[in-house]
């Protein structure tokens, strides 16, 4: 436990922006191309998406040199893909950056402009009807455990918990094959 302070303590890989999406001739696709060429930028970045890190911890993790770990940071953080998210001491007192993934997740699309917007929009409703699905099944969930809990509950919360989840993932699935198999047809 170190005495000088640190705010890293708060800092996650979670992405709460919207999504970007880059068309191939988009200005901005060049440059995300170039940072994750390298099979190094991959694994740094994978492995910040599994935990936020400093340059440090990068190293430990990776084995890879600190130069080459900050030349990768630089391009990545540059296009868009990790940012800086907060503030770390090392033990000699040094203030590092931890880098996590940027908020906004990125796609690239290869396709027309009418094509990239039906996808954006795809991609919404898909997330929206997750979101409905997942708070859904969690009142289904604490519904079902309040009903066990009573003297005349069944005792068993976990099969219609279970049925509701699957059913709605099932809705769910279809959803997205209407959805693909009418931007297919257009």
């Amino acid at each position: 436990m170190s005495l000088l302070p640190s705010s890293n303590d708060d800092v996650d890989a979670q992405q709460e922006g919207e999504l970007r999406v880059f068309g191939v001739d988009d200005d901005e696709t060049s440059a995300v191309l170039d940072a994750l060429a390298s099979d190094t930028a991959r694994t740094i970045l994978s492995s910040i998406y599994s935990e936020p890190a400093t340059p440090s911890d990068l190293r430990e993790r990776t084995g890879f040199s600190l130069q080459t770990i900050s030349y990768h940071l630089s391009n990545l953080e540059d296009t868009g893909v990790v940012q800086v998210a907060g503030t770390e001491y090392s033990e000699k007192g040094r203030e590092m950056n931890v880098y996590a993934p940027a908020d906004e997740p990125i796609a690239v699309f290869v396709g027309t402009e009418d094509r990239k917007n039906s996808l954006v929009e795809l991609v919404k409703r898909v997330l929206s009807a997750f979101t409905v699905l997942v708070l859904s099944t969690g009142y289904v969930f604490f519904r079902t455990v309040e009903l066990s809990a009573s003297p005349s509950g069944s005792g068993v919360f976990t099969v219609p918990f279970a049925m509701f989840f699957l059913g709605g993932l099932l809705v769910l699935y279809v959803f997205i094959a209407w959805g693909v198999w009418s931007e297919l047809r257009s």
